[in-house]
């Protein structure tokens, strides 16, 4: 039996906060680290839990924010700068231009780096796949079949089904609801869930209250996520995504309303581990 965790190094959102860094998951099976999404502060939350960035070498975007993907820099070349030599990401139509133009931006820094030494493997060859269309997805040296689903939000995004063994983790990524995301959560032993959306914040913050109506479309609300875990037969759903003032009675309240299963309200540095069945915090 593999030993499968997932851990949340980011469960906030664009609007910056000390306790919550933006959104990023770090998929581990056994000794194989697959990150989901490098949102800000990624690669120091990967070191707070003892995984040092050299040793992840896979990475699948969501979609192309900058709250999914800013920690990126940091990932890409500091990674690279500690050792790491291999490199493969995966994301929408979109993601390769990403690449090259952070490529491009430090161009004179990397060049410095090479020539004191540093070799180009890890850096000039990062292997890139572009998502054509949703569906199976090739998985590499991942011990998994993964599949995508197309979501409802303002650009390309996809959330992945991980099926490793008997375990299936859904990563939604950022959509409204949408039966993609049902089907291919179908009996998840583990959906982890955009939910920016609460009444809470719509009340107390003016400028959200502002756009509301458009956020509506592209992302969720506690009970709307969990009718697709309840419509989609999942064992544990976990809520990730907050704006600073979520207030956790209130979602967890809405949630129970729908939804009976076990729920997670995402912390940063929070481990799922699927083996064990235990949640732990750092």
């Amino acid at each position: 039996m593999k030993d499968i965790k997932v851990t949340m190094l980011g469960t906030g959102s664009p609007y910056p906060a000390l306790h919550r860094a933006a959104s990023a998951q770090l998929l581990q099976i056994d000794d194989m680290n697959v990150l989901i999404d490098c949102g800000q502060e990624t690669t120091s939350q990967l070191q707070r839990i003892g995984v040092e960035p050299q040793d992840v070498h896979h990475l699948w975007f969501t979609h192309l924010h900058s709250d999914h993907t800013m920690g990126y820099f940091q990932f890409l070349i500091g990674g690279w700068h500690l050792g790491r030599r291999k490199l493969s990401v995966v994301g929408p139509k979109g993601i390769k231009e990403f690449h090259e133009t952070v490529l491009k931006m430090y161009e004179d820094d990397i060049n410095y780096r090479t020539s004191l030494g540093f070799p180009a493997e890890g850096i000039h060859d990062v292997e890139i796949y572009e998502i054509e269309e949703p569906g199976d997805i090739p998985a590499g040296d991942i011990p998994a079949k993964v599949t995508s689903a197309p979501m409802i939000h303002n650009v390309t995004t996809y959330a992945f089904r991980f099926e490793i063994d008997n375990t299936v983790i859904v990563f939604s990524g950022d959509s409204s609801p949408t039966q993609h995301l049902t089907d291919l959560s179908e009996n998840a032993d583990l959906l982890i869930h955009d939910c920016v959306l609460t009444a809470k914040e719509k009340a107390e913050n003016t400028n959200l209250d502002t756009i509301w109506e458009k956020l509506q479309k592209e992302h969720c609300t506690p009970a709307q996520a969990a009718e697709t875990a309840k419509q989609s037969n999942t064992k544990r759903l976990l809520l990730t995504h907050f704006l600073p003032s979520i207030d956790e009675e209130h979602v967890e309240s809405e949630v129970r309303r729908v939804y009976d299963g076990e729920l997670i309200l995402g912390q940063d540095l929070q481990t799922v581990d699927l083996t064990k069945k235990t949640v732990t915090t750092l």
